[in-house]
């Protein structure tokens, strides 16, 4: 897992960037005396994917402190509903959450990709959802030293372009899409093996059998670090973050790896327009910004939507949240919350027709997906 930094921990750097989030608008909502109370109640936390992965590992961290923080110290129960790519779960979410507060979801990558690429089980308006706390993670695209890598991106990039290398996934659908597009876009073909998971398409790398691959920052420390430094693998580049400002700087887990937008611009001696460019946003705010999100379904009352907030923001400002096994999980990286969040989620999904049928058309042509 994502350690806080990779040089040290702090307690002052983690309040640190507690404090940066709160500035940047996410401030605590003092309550009113009609604030929402769950004395006594059973909440139920819908994860639409099986127990034991990233999004299980993240609501049981968070859900412990927000028991703790919610008005009547609430008991918060995590149901596991997978399929489809975590279509299955948040569709059963969206037919069964009342909007009371008693139910709330988290929502994944897939969650997303499925409602911009109009999947026909999608049955839930992804836009009307409610988030109150979205945690960013972020994530890097690397491949084989033997293949001749050596660190000069422009030449890598111009080897990898020639040797159509072996690439990994689960299906050009999920979450790899957003790795597979950047990789075109550099003019890198690829031979497809899918059907794999993150952690199989791991492991197939460093068995040689997979020569390009990507990870999420959760998987940076103890996974993919290690094979840089023992010479397996050679780093190309980060989706990088967003900043309070809108501009994508460097990843703060991976600060020493280019951005995908430096590695385009070095490469192509130009800067990423139109389509594409939209079409990458969209992809990033998915992807990156939008990695994990927590959010109340449809109509929620807004005392109830505040009451949620406000239990985050305290959260976040707690010693609990400093905690080694939290930061393990969280990472570097500023959680948002309240307005930031929401649009963060309305930016990722929000996609025109022009646009989604010009990516549609990329993925039939590129990967024979309709």
């Amino acid at each position: 897992m994502a350690k806080i930094s990779d040089k040290k921990t702090t307690f002052g750097v983690a309040r640190s960037i507690v404090k940066m989030s709160l500035a940047a608008g996410m401030i605590i909502t003092s309550f009113a005396a009609s604030a929402a109370d769950f004395s006594g109640k059973q909440i139920t936390m819908i994860v639409p994917y099986k127990e034991g992965g990233g999004s299980t590992i993240h609501a049981r961290v968070y859900a412990p402190m927000l028991e703790k923080f919610l008005p009547g110290n609430p008991k918060i129960i995590i149901r596991n509903i997978s399929g489809g790519g975590s279509v299955k779960g948040i569709n059963y979410f969206y037919e069964n959450a009342k909007p009371d507060g008693m139910m709330f979801a988290s929502t994944g990558t897939g969650t997303m990709f499925q409602y911009i690429l109009e999947d026909a089980s999608v049955k839930y308006p992804l836009t009307e959802f409610i988030p109150f706390l979205t945690s960013p993670f972020g994530l890097v695209v690397y491949g084989r030293k033997d293949l001749g890598l050596t660190g000069d991106i422009k030449g890598d990039i111009a080897k990898l372009a020639a040797a159509k290398p072996i690439y990994g996934g689960a299906n050009a659908t999920s979450s790899d899409l957003p790795a597979l597009f950047s990789l075109d876009l550099l003019g890198i073909k690829l031979n497809t093996v899918f059907g794999l998971s993150n952690s199989g398409a791991r492991t197939a790398f460093e068995r040689g059998e997979v020569q390009l691959n990507y990870d999420n920052a959760a998987s940076w420390s103890k996974k993919v670090k290690p094979l840089i430094d023992d010479g397996v693998a050679v780093p190309l580049f980060t989706f990088g973050f967003e900043d309070d400002n809108g501009n994508i700087i460097r990843d703060p887990q991976m600060p020493d790896i280019p951005t995908f937008f430096e590695v385009y611009e070095e490469v192509k001696g130009k800067k990423l327009t139109g389509v594409e460019l939209k079409i990458w946003k969209s992809l990033f705010g998915i992807r990156v910004m939008g990695s994990k999100m927590f959010q109340l379904p449809p109509g929620t009352p807004s005392d109830i939507v505040e009451t949620y907030r406000t239990a985050v923001a305290k959260v976040l400002e707690s010693e609990d949240f400093q905690d080694k096994t939290v930061q393990k999980v969280v990472g570097v990286y500023q959680q948002k919350l309240g307005k930031v969040s929401e649009k963060i989620l309305a930016d990722a999904v929000d996609m025109d027709e022009n646009t989604r049928k010009w990516l549609k058309t990329w993925l039939k042509e590129t990967h024979d997906v309709n």
